[in-house]
């Protein structure tokens, strides 16, 4: 794992080391719609680094119960720690809230700087979206979950600044455009990153469901092919077109 000495979020790191090691080709169309899903080969015969990479390029894909599948080939294997936060990730895809909040606590209490941050903005965005109470009631827990943490990212502290009701999405958008990243695909997954925890913030916690439509037509075009969020903004967006 790379070190980035200008705060980025772990997902930038995944995201980069991804597109690196991995071929992740035809991950996008250019209308932004899901893409066309990628040829696999029965994965049980492969050595984990590859069931790794078809588990990741599944979930890219939004083909979320076929990485699901490989994830789990993973957890007795070599690759088990590296594979931890995208199977976390498709948790939540899948549905699986309370599994996913599980998984997101351990990176919490044992994962670097970058992973407990991420990790961190994922329990907000769980919390908010199982929520059963009243809406003042969500913002205490949220405001009481971002208090006395110190954050190792700057624009992942102005998220979670936004789900403790002190923030905005245009200052945490300035802040992230104000950072000089190593590469623009490192941009691309910053944006991609606050696109679906401040969309999640709408949706979830102030319920104000055509806001977040339009964060997520507003961006749809500078999502990062390689970042885990871009097909469940996606999927988001969709459900909220067929909501209308």
């Amino acid at each position: 794992m790379f070190r980035n000495t200008n705060n980025h979020s772990v997902k930038t790191t995944l995201s980069a080391l991804l597109f690196l090691l991995f071929s992740c080709g035809a991950m996008a169309t250019g209308d932004n719609s899901l893409p066309q899903r990628p040829q696999l080969f029965p994965s049980t015969d492969k050595a984990p680094t590859v069931i790794f990479q078809q588990a990741v390029n599944d979930d890219l894909a939004g083909y979320h119960r076929e990485a699901r599948q490989k994830y789990d080939l993973l957890n007795s294997t070599v690759m088990a720690s590296a594979a931890a936060l995208p199977s976390a990730v498709n948790l939540a895809a899948l549905g699986r809230y309370g599994d996913a909040r599980q998984a997101f606590s351990v990176l919490q209490q044992h994962g670097n700087g970058r992973e407990r941050d991420y990790a961190r903005l994922w329990d907000l965005w769980l919390t908010a979206r199982t929520w059963q109470g009243g809406a003042a009631a969500l913002q205490k827990t949220l405001t009481d979950k971002t208090a006395n943490y110190k954050w190792f990212s700057a624009y992942e502290s102005a998220i979670a600044d936004i789900y403790a009701g002190k923030g905005s999405a245009k200052e945490m958008f300035r802040l992230i455009d104000g950072i000089t990243f190593g590469q623009a695909e490192e941009k691309a997954d910053a944006v991609t990153q606050a696109v679906f925890f401040v969309g999640g913030y709408y949706q979830y916690v102030i319920n104000q469901p055509q806001k977040a439509r339009e964060l997520y037509e507003h961006y749809a075009m500078r999502l990062n092919n390689h970042s885990l969020e871009r097909s469940l903004i996606l999927t988001e967006r969709q459900s909220l077109r067929a909501s209308e």
